[in-house]
């Protein structure tokens, strides 16, 4: 008799700790079907607004935290948002959801769609929202356009904000188009800088190039030589003004 009684408790202490665990697995499911949102983070925005984001994933600190599915909000902030490049969204179990954003770049106006055309290609509507960014001019043709974007993608947007016009402008001699991929940049600063997209990332040297001129003028980065030249405006005679699209000067 005294054997049989000990063995039943085992069967009771493991009957206890079933019912413990599912008593906890309960409390775990009730505290994240009643608990809202208690804290939203929004990390790696520039140009957009905390509002912009959380209009579009409609979620704020009264929202149940089983509602928050990560990869549908993730994905419908891709879908709404073009200025959004990529987005990550976390949360954990205490009620605090983390939203990082990584951002296209605006790269310039495009006078003829009036648009802005974004690091990765596509279009938004210029809203007057966000200003200061350089003008393409003129029409260029698709396939030398898409390796522009994706030079000019590279450039700091310190120096992108430095530009106020950008022209298509291919080098030509004797009606010879020498280099389709040319283009003339204006800049705030009164020069005039020609760049191709083979040699566009040399405008990242700008600013230090800059520092080492003493007057405005012309200067010539589409050359494949890791050199420069710069021509002052008092040096560029009337002739060469009217010619120049025709101009190809030697490198240094």
């Amino acid at each position: 008799m005294t054997n049989k009684k000990t063995r039943k408790r085992p069967r009771i202490k493991g009957f206890i700790i079933f019912f413990l665990v599912l008593y906890l697995i309960g409390m775990i499911i009730y505290y994240l079907f009643t608990t809202p949102i208690r804290n939203i983070v929004i990390k790696g925005t520039n140009l957009l607004t905390d509002k912009e984001i959380l209009d579009v994933i409609n979620i704020d600190e009264n929202t149940p935290y089983f509602k928050v599915n990560s990869l549908s909000l993730k994905k419908k902030v891709l879908k709404e948002i073009p200025l959004v490049n990529e987005c990550k969204i976390r949360k954990n179990i205490f009620g605090k959801v983390t939203i990082t954003i990584e951002e296209n770049k605006i790269l310039y106006y495009d006078y003829l769609d009036d648009k802005l055309m974004l690091s990765n290609g596509k279009m938004i509507d210029d809203e007057n929202k966000y200003l200061g960014y350089p003008t393409l001019v003129n029409y260029v043709p698709s396939d030398i356009i898409k390796a522009f974007i994706k030079g000019f993608s590279r450039i700091d947007s310190n120096i992108v904000m430095m530009i106020s016009e950008i022209e298509y402008s291919p080098d030509r001699y004797n009606d010879v188009i020498i280099d389709s991929e040319r283009f003339v940049l204006r800049m705030n600063d009164g020069n005039k800088v020609y760049i191709n997209t083979v040699n566009i990332e040399k405008l990242n040297k700008y600013q230090t190039i800059y520092a080492s001129l003493e007057s405005g003028g012309i200067l010539y980065l589409d050359s494949s030589s890791k050199n420069y030249i710069f021509r002052t405006y008092e040096e560029v005679t009337e002739e060469d003004e009217i010619n120049e699209n025709e101009l190809q000067p030697s490198t240094e």
